[in-house]
């Protein structure tokens, strides 16, 4: 029995194993100011913005998407099939049984947070004739209630600006389409849209593909494949100068995600996940395993 001893403690010990996670498997990252929230086996999972272990939030034959902290980075909103159609849900970065925000027939799409915390943008098809099978934004409470249409035709990803004047946003995601370095009328551009006045401004307005806008303080930060090589990095929009520069410059493979936080802007490419610091824009890898 004491020969035995020692082999069952070596079993038990190597039993408990981790595994780095792939960032060519994770997606829709976010990142709060000490957290990064991805999908991951289509579940929602957490680790902190500097690396370490992932913490699975959900466990559901449900798939789960598009997860958005909230502006005080104590809430995720997010999308999940739970019911036979793509509904909104939140809850809280600790856990829990999550809330449902809406229950329509058609599939919904978290999109981000109004920055008063107390609205979520989403995407859903429209009701009216031809456009049934394109997006449209809509408003509606985290704690539920009707989702109010902006005044937008049609609309995929967006982004507030701090103050919840103005929206970010692109009517077409060609930036994930599978044929790459295309130049057509069908590219996606960066449009802005003022929720006072309800005028939109195009600000790129080029036949490059520019797509997944997030704002952050006075810059608007996009992919775009507007470069020699044609590979998408992250470029930005200064909202006061208008002026437009690309500020990352990745050759061998092109970025794939990207989305911001008050601080950090966290994006993913050639499997690798990076934190970039938007006071200096300087980027690192993170890490993060997963305990099996």
């Amino acid at each position: 029995m004491k020969n035995l001893l020692p082999t069952i403690l070596l079993s038990f010990m190597f039993s408990i194993s981790y595994c780095q996670i792939s960032a060519k498997l994770m997606r829709y990252m976010d990142v709060s100011d000490t957290h990064i929230v991805f999908v991951f086996g289509g579940d929602i999972w957490i680790v902190d913005k500097t690396g370490g272990t992932a913490i699975q939030m959900t466990n559901s034959p449900g798939e789960e998407s598009w997860p958005k902290f909230s502006p005080d980075g104590k809430s995720i909103a997010f999308t999940a099939g739970y019911n036979g159609s793509q509904n909104i849900y939140v809850m809280p970065v600790t856990g829990g049984i999550p809330t449902r925000v809406t229950y329509k027939s058609l599939p919904d799409r978290m999109i981000d947070w109004h920055p008063d915390g107390k609205q979520l943008l989403i995407g859903s098809p429209g009701d009216n004739g031809g456009r049934r099978l394109l997006n449209q934004f809509f408003l509606v409470s985290k704690d539920g209630g009707l989702p109010e249409k902006l005044p937008i035709p049609y609309g995929e990803l967006a982004s507030f600006s701090p103050d919840g004047k103005k929206l970010a946003y692109i009517t077409k995601i060609t930036e994930n389409y599978p044929f790459k370095r295309m130049r057509s009328g069908n590219n996606s551009d960066i449009l802005i849209y003022d929720m006072v006045t309800q005028k939109v401004e195009n600000i790129t307005n080029r036949i490059a593909i520019d797509g997944k806008p997030a704002w952050a303080g006075n810059t608007i930060y996009f992919l775009s494949d507007d470069n020699d090589d044609m590979r998408l990095n992250i470029w930005t929009y200064d909202t006061g100068t208008k002026a437009m520069k690309q500020i990352t410059d990745f050759k061998d493979f092109d970025i794939s995600y990207l989305s911001a936080g008050n601080k950090d802007l966290v994006f993913e490419m050639g499997g690798d996940l990076y934190l970039m610091d938007l006071a200096t824009r300087k980027y690192k890898k993170s890490r993060s395993k997963s305990s099996q």
